[in-house]
């Protein structure tokens, strides 16, 4: 998978502490690169990609990756098929993808986009940077928080902190789900037919 930031896009948020070389950078960029692109649920840079999708009796059929930039080709059991329009997200056919119950669709296709975009840099630096810096704090502060306080005494101090299922286990390299949604959202979150005959 590409890194979506490079040690000197670090550079240029100009923090003193901030040592760009250092081995664990490059491996705190590389985690939180997975994480921003596992979130988007595909690709975000721009790459070919092969993919086989189950088709029903529906005109549009949306690819993952978006967007679509090219088709190299279309097959339905093997067999090429033609009279389909390339849509940004992903491909129409008038006929619809099924007439015979479900088949698979193999598309052949270039999608994502050509660099990565100012806010996407900005989000996997700041991952970064945070994580850089509670290293430099040292081990205690690479544990993973398990919880928030969700209450705290002054007399005879005394702090709580939510914990259970609802809590997750919290990096720096852990998105939160409104973000992951835009993310999937905003790149195309998987392959679904949509628009009935």
């Amino acid at each position: 998978m590409a890194n979506l930031i490079t040690p000197e896009d670090l550079a240029s948020y100009e923090l003193e502490d901030l040592d760009v070389n250092r081995p664990r950078v490059a491996r705190f960029i590389a985690t939180a690169s997975e994480a921003v692109t596992d979130a988007a649920r595909s690709p975000i840079l721009r790459r070919r990609s092969v993919v086989e999708l189950t088709a029903m009796p529906a005109m549009i059929l949306r690819l993952p990756g978006l967007p679509i930039s090219e088709i190299h080709s279309v097959t339905i059991g093997g067999v090429p098929l033609i009279g389909w329009t390339r849509l940004t997200a992903g491909i129409h056919r008038a006929d619809g993808w099924s007439q015979r119950g479900l088949e698979v669709v193999t598309v052949d296709y270039t999608h994502g986009l050509p660099a990565v975009p100012a806010d996407i840099k900005d989000l996997v630096a700041r991952m970064v940077i945070a994580a850089e810096l509670a290293a430099q704090d040292g081990a205690d502060s690479l544990a993973l928080n398990n919880g928030r306080i969700s209450s705290v005494g002054i007399d005879d101090f005394r702090e709580a902190y939510a914990t259970g299922d609802e809590v997750e286990a919290v990096t720096e390299m852990t998105l939160p789900e409104r973000t992951r949604e835009r993310l999937a959202k905003r790149f195309g979150a998987g392959p679904t037919v949509a628009g009935g005959l």
